[in-house]
């Protein structure tokens, strides 16, 4: 076997006894599990996604399904857990590297853009789609715009520039998420890097003004 451990769910365990050891069965049926999860329920949306949709697709049984997850809302719950973890780590990571406040603002939204543009299907998952779970995905969202709020609020504080409105990081965050729906909605989640000079300039220009926000929107072309 060559695959690594990040491709188990691209495989199929022989019929049979086939000598795995278990915990990489159970590996192996979780991360396909959750894959497939992210699909259908991109594909179908959550209220007619079924346990035996995310059984077919993943290619895993009803018995070995509910020794891992309680229900289907359990197991798309743990699917977005993960995205929005690794989602929140490389803005993060861009948001840390070396450089003025305003670049780094400018790196932590094209990691943001970048990570949505990559894989649409996860992307309406896990933006779109988990909406409908109700009051557990509110929290989550609320507590992902939170973090990403105070990154950036931190960031101010560390010599950042004093914003000229009110609530201007909150205004900021809100205006690159309702861009990221709506695109997403639309289907044109695979161009939303190509948006990186335009929300590049809308997030800036409430903390720089009109003209060092135009200088960014142009390094953000350029590059």
């Amino acid at each position: 076997m060559t695959e690594s451990p990040e491709d188990l769910r691209k495989w199929r365990l022989p019929r049979g006894r086939h000598g795995l050891p278990r915990e990489l069965v159970t590996r192996s049926q979780r991360e396909r599990l959750l894959a497939a999860v992210v699909r259908v329920t991109a594909t179908k949306g959550y209220a007619a996604t079924t346990v035996a949709d995310i059984l077919e697709d993943a290619g895993v049984g009803r018995e070995s399904f509910y020794e891992l997850f309680d229900d289907k809302r359990d197991c798309m719950l743990a699917a977005h857990t993960i995205l929005i973890e690794d989602l929140e780590a490389r803005v993060q990571s861009a948001f840390a590297e070396p450089g003025d406040w305003a670049s780094r603002m400018r790196a932590a939204l094209a990691a943001t853009l970048e990570w949505f543009a990559a894989d649409p299907v996860a992307a309406r998952f896990t933006l779109i789609e988990l909406g409908s779970v109700g009051t557990v995905f509110r929290t989550r969202f609320q507590a992902t715009f939170d973090s990403f709020v105070q990154m950036l609020e931190d960031g101010l504080a560390e010599g950042g520039p004093d914003p000229e409105l009110a609530q201007a990081t909150r205004l900021a965050v809100s205006g690159v998420i309702a861009h990221l729906y709506e695109e997403i909605v639309l289907g044109r989640a695979a161009e939303l890097a190509a948006r990186l000079p335009d929300l590049t300039y809308e997030l800036l220009v409430p903390y720089l003004g009109e003209e060092a926000a135009l200088e960014q929107r142009r390094q953000a072309t350029a590059g």
